[in-house]
């Protein structure tokens, strides 16, 4: 449930280079995330009272949201440092995504073979 509300977050790619766009979809995250926690949570209740975003990451550390607490430490950050973090950030999400894609891929190429080489075999067999 939470990865999800993640994964929407950061699919939103280049457009949260732009302050006003991730202030949006963070603001959309907290809401969202808001909605899964028990009204007892540190957490929501540091949603609820607008915390500052470096209040909330640690909350979110200290309460097993590591993902969450790492694009809250985004807002943090001021002026360039901020925008090269986050450039950091998509950098390590689409290494990601690659390396996940290449061991799929790789994994096809795989099955492939093995299934080329049992055809093989039984042509083998029959001739």
């Amino acid at each position: 449930m939470f990865e999800g509300l993640i994964a929407q977050f950061w699919s939103l790619g280049k457009d949260l280079h732009e302050e006003s766009k991730f202030k949006s979809a963070l603001t959309q995250l907290l809401r969202e995330f808001r909605k899964t926690l028990d009204d007892s949570s540190p957490l929501a209740k540091s949603i609820d009272r607008n915390d500052p975003s470096r209040e909330m990451a640690i909350i979110a550390n200290k309460e097993n949201y590591p993902q969450l607490g790492e694009i809250l430490f985004l807002d943090t950050e001021e002026g360039d440092q901020r925008q090269e973090e986050r450039r950091d950030a998509f950098r390590r999400m689409d290494e990601d995504r690659r390396q996940s894609l290449l061991a799929i891929e790789l994994d096809k190429r795989k099955a492939a073979r093995r299934a080329e080489t049992r055809r093989d075999l039984v042509n083998d067999r029959r001739g």
